[in-house]
């Protein structure tokens, strides 16, 4: 049955990671008062975010297979699963420390300095709202897929230590 449980977990964990980088790649945004905008490709923590989650995609696919096969030692699939846990939790963690900043951290044309804090109450996504909704948005993915690594690799621990106690 854990067995079971941590393959569920990890195939949602490659579905969210993946949805996680489309979500980010797709985020951009035009504004009208300018001829330039806003994309996930101008900012470094939005660039990691992409790379990290398609490495942990990789890693994830990678597990599973290892997984599903058991054509390899225990602890391949654990240097998987930790390389996974760990980019999605700083993706995530990255993602949400910038999105808070945001007006800050994008150099929005347009944006009036002294009204810095009207902008880091929720303003600025009043006006760039596709955008901000699809940064939050594949923050919380990531968050989730971050979640369903930990929980697979609790169950594959407890599977694997619970096998010959029957």
């Amino acid at each position: 049955m854990a067995r079971a449980v941590s393959l569920f977990f990890r195939i949602a964990v490659l579905g969210l990671s993946v949805a996680a980088a489309v979500v980010m790649a797709t985020a951009n945004q035009v504004f009208p008062w300018n001829y330039g905008g806003v994309s996930y490709t101008k900012y470094s923590a939005f660039l990691y975010f992409v790379i990290a989650t398609v490495v942990s995609a990789v890693c994830a696919a990678a597990a599973l297979y290892l997984s599903v096969f058991q054509c390899t030692p225990h602890w391949v699939v654990g240097i998987l699963d930790v390389v996974t846990m760990g980019l999605l939790f700083s993706a995530a963690g990255a993602v949400f420390a910038v999105r808070r900043m945001a007006p800050l951290y994008f150099g929005v044309a347009g944006a009036d300095n002294n009204a810095a804090g009207r902008w880091l109450n929720g303003e600025f996504c009043h006006v760039a709202g596709p955008f901000c909704w699809r940064v939050t948005m594949s923050a919380i993915i990531c968050a989730f897929a971050a979640g369903a690594i930990s929980i697979a690799v609790l169950t594959r621990d407890c599977s694997r230590h619970n096998r010959g106690k029957h």
